[in-house]
């Protein structure tokens, strides 16, 4: 059996890196869909889900990882519940992720084949201090909110901007997505991989963000008063730290997979 991972997000990338691993060192892991017995969709990018749409039509077997979240600011939304329609297993996060899955489901007539394994960032936290300045600091991880319109990013760069102080400030470039160029003018650092990026959230005096970042890794590593929340994206993320009570999300979803030879889905 082979699984062909596709990701298109630097978050999720570093995310997976655990749970990549050990499809590796089970021989699992493929590079090259056409030689992939399924499909690992991971996330809610607009790149994954014309991939996933191309091999939905097909007939690749579907499987979603962080199924069945919500977040708010972004098209992403309407991709992520497209590709859990489209997915013939579903891993959730939470069980209310998971509650959500089958209602989708029911209303298309679809049987779920939906799985709560926690969720797989909490498992890669290994944090690197090396790019951790001598000097006091705000880390700033800003990215725009494409379902709205583009006075709201120029209004919640310059809330930003009224908060900080550019020469003791981290400001890590946005994630590409509509929008990003009115952000990357003012960003310091390019995107960082995750361990570096852990170091500078935990040292931070601040974590200025909307990224689903303030709700999940920085919930460990910061106090709550440390964490500021801009604008609507990912304001009333719904899976948040408090939710994360499930240890081990890339075993648990090991163990999926290691069935997945013994049980037959539709």
């Amino acid at each position: 059996m082979k699984i062909f991972v596709v990701s298109f997000n630097r978050a999720s990338d570093g995310a997976i890196s655990k749970l990549v691993s050990k499809m590796k060192h089970e021989n699992l892991l493929v590079d090259n869909y056409k030689k992939a017995d399924y499909i690992l969709a991971v996330g809610d990018r607009e790149e994954t889900f014309d991939f996933v749409v191309d091999r939905f039509k097909e007939n690749y077997k579907i499987i979603h990882l962080w199924a069945g979240e919500i977040s708010q600011g972004t098209h992403d939304e309407v991709y992520r519940h497209s590709m859990t329609l489209m997915s013939m297993l579903q891993l959730c996060t939470t069980p209310t992720a998971k509650e959500r899955v089958e209602r989708l489901c029911k209303d298309v007539d679809k049987k779920p084949n939906a799985f709560v394994v926690g969720n797989v960032m909490l498992d890669n936290m290994d944090i690197d201090n090396i790019k951790v300045p001598s000097f006091e600091y705000d880390l700033v991880l800003y990215n725009p909110i494409t379902l709205h319109d583009k006075k709201d990013v120029i209004n919640d760069i310059s809330f930003i901007n009224k908060l900080i102080e550019p020469k003791q400030c981290i400001w890590i470039a946005p994630n590409g997505d509509k929008f990003s160029e009115l952000i990357q003018k003012y960003t310091n650092h390019n995107s960082q991989p995750r361990p570096i990026f852990l170091g500078l959230l935990k040292n931070c005096r601040r974590f200025i963000t909307n990224s689903s970042c303030q709700y999940f890794e920085a919930q460990f590593l910061l106090k709550p008063e440390q964490i500021i929340s801009i604008g609507k994206r990912n304001k009333d993320r719904e899976s948040k730290y408090s939710d994360m009570t499930i240890p081990n999300a890339s075993e648990n979803i090991m163990k999926v997979f290691r069935r997945l030879k013994d049980v037959k889905y539709k």
